[in-house]
This record gives structure tokens, C-alpha cells and sequence, in this order.
């Protein structure tokens, strides 16, 4: 029960947290739990460009996937298909991009352990700038993941309930 309290405390608190690198505010990072043995998992989370430049997501790092990658779903003759973003993501001045299931998102790839829901990680953003953020992730059942990136959203046709094709390029 203690264990229970305490879990829940840290998402209440991380729930409403946002990281600021540069002029850029990041949201609440979501990880999607896994199932034991599941060697991959996707984060999603929302950036917001409070600058006047434009700037440029480039690169992920987490201590517990060997690889990580930017990437993107689009659909192709009907069939959903997940390919790696070349050259990054792109955050217009002024606006908001909002990495989430069934878009733009970040592959952790390589897991040593099972994601395990109510579990918090560490993972560090990178930028065109050179500004880095570590922020803190919330492992969540993905029926609990938020598709507006910001731990508080609403759902849409792209939540975890949504079925369709899936294929890796």
C-alpha cells in the first residue's frame, strides 16, 4: 500500500512538471509500458517553441535502450507504416509539435528491462541549438497514454485503442 501512495505522489507530481531548455517548454514525457521481453517502446511528449527562431529536435539518449531514434507514422496505400525521421523534428517558433501515438514519436529500441507501468526514467533531448534537456518519463499503461503529449490530454482516432496495419520499413 505504501509502495501505492508513493507511485502515485511521484506521477501527481511529475504529471504537471514541464522542462524548459532555451527557449523551448517540454511537457510531462510518457512512456509506453511494455510486456516482459518486448525489446522496443515509444515516448511521446509535447515541445513548445516559446522563441522567435525555429529550432530542431535531433537526437534522444536513455540510459535503458541501447537506441533511439526519431520517428514518424505515415500512411501508405491504406497501411500504416513507422519509418525514422531524417534530420530530426522541427519546432516552429510559436508553436507547439506534439510527439504521440500515431505520429510524430521517439523509439526506444534495445530495452534492457520491461517498462514496468508507474516506473519513472530519465531521458535527455537534444537540439539543433545545442540546448539539452533531461527530463523525467512516466511509464504508463498504454490506455493511459495521452495523445495531446501533455499527460492531460484528450483521445483521438490515434489513442492506443485504435487498430490498423502496422509495417517497419
Amino acid at each position: 500500500m505504501r509502495t501505492t501512495i508513493i507511485t502515485f505522489l511521484t506521477l501527481v507530481a511529475f504529471a504537471s512538471s514541464a522542462a524548459v531548455a532555451g527557449m523551448l517548454e517540454i511537457g510531462t514525457v510518457q512512456l509506453r509500458a511494455t510486456a516482459p521481453g518486448m525489446g522496443m517502446t515509444g515516448g511521446y511528449v509535447a515541445i513548445t517553441n516559446n522563441g522567435e527562431s525555429d529550432e530542431r529536435l535531433v537526437a534522444v539518449s536513455a540510459g535503458f535502450a541501447k537506441r533511439v531514434e526519431l520517428h514518424e507514422m505515415i500512411h501508405d496505400n491504406g497501411v500504416m507504416k513507422m519509418r525514422e525521421r531524417d534530420g530530426g523534428i522541427e519546432i516552429p517558433a510559436g508553436e507547439t509539435v506534439m510527439l504521440k501515438p500515431g505520429g510524430l514519436h521517439i523509439m526506444f529500441m534495445g530495452l534492457g528491462q520491461t517498462m514496468v507501468p508507474g516506473e519513472m526514467r530519465e531521458i535527455t533531448l537534444e537540439f539543433a541549438s545545442g540546448h539539452k534537456a533531461t527530463v523525467p518519463a512516466m511509464v504508463l499503461k498504454p490506455a493511459d497514454i495521452k495523445s495531446d503529449g501533455h499527460g492531460h490530454g484528450h483521445s483521438d482516432e490515434n489513442s492506443a485503442s485504435h487498430k490498423h496495419k502496422h509495417s517497419h520499413d
